[in-house]
C-alpha cells in the first residue's frame, strides 16, 4: 500500500510505501498528488534499473494508492464545499482538512470516508437518465 498525503503549503504532496520493497524504501514527491504518485513509480523503475545493472533482482511493484483528505481532493477535482454539504460535514472544517491546515480526528476521517463511499455509490447507481428527456414523452 502507498499512502499519498498533502503537506502544509500549496504544492506539497508526498507518498510512501508502507513496507520496504526488497531492501528499498519507496517515496515520491510532487506539486500535486498525481505528480507524487508518478514520482514514486519513477523511483521504483530506477531501483529496478540499478538492480539490473548489478545483476540483482528487484521485485515488480503494484501500487495500491490510498489518499489522505487533502490529496484525495487534489487528485479528484471535486468541489469541497458541495461534497461537505452532501456528506454532512462542516464545509469550513473540510476545507481546512483539504488544505492541511488542520488534521481530522479518526472519527471525522471515518465520517468523510463513509460519505465519499455513499457519494461514489450514488454516482454509480445509474440515477442519470440514459436518453434525451423528449424520448420519454
Amino acid at each position: 500500500m502507498v499512502i499519498v498525503e498533502r503537506g502544509k503549503g500549496k504544492n506539497n504532496f508526498s507518498c510512501f510505501a508502507t513496507e520496504n520493497v526488497g531492501k528499498c524504501v519507496l517515496i515520491g514527491f510532487g506539486k500535486s498528488a498525481r505528480e507524487a504518485m508518478d514520482d514514486i513509480k519513477t523511483t521504483a523503475s530506477e531501483y529496478k534499473e540499478m538492480a539490473a545493472e548489478k545483476g540483482e533482482e528487484f521485485p515488480d511493484v503494484e501500487f495500491d494508492f490510498r489518499f489522505d483528505v487533502g490529496s484525495f481532493f487534489n487528485y479528484y477535482p471535486l468541489d469541497v464545499t458541495a461534497v461537505a454539504k452532501y456528506i454532512d460535514v462542516n464545509p469550513s472544517a473540510l476545507r481546512q482538512y483539504v488544505a492541511a491546515v488542520r488534521q481530522p480526528k479518526q472519527q471525522q476521517i471515518e465520517k468523510i470516508k463513509e460519505g465519499i463511499n455513499k457519494l461514489a455509490y450514488d454516482l454509480g447507481s445509474g440515477m442519470l437518465i440514459d436518453k434525451p428527456t423528449t424520448s420519454y414523452i
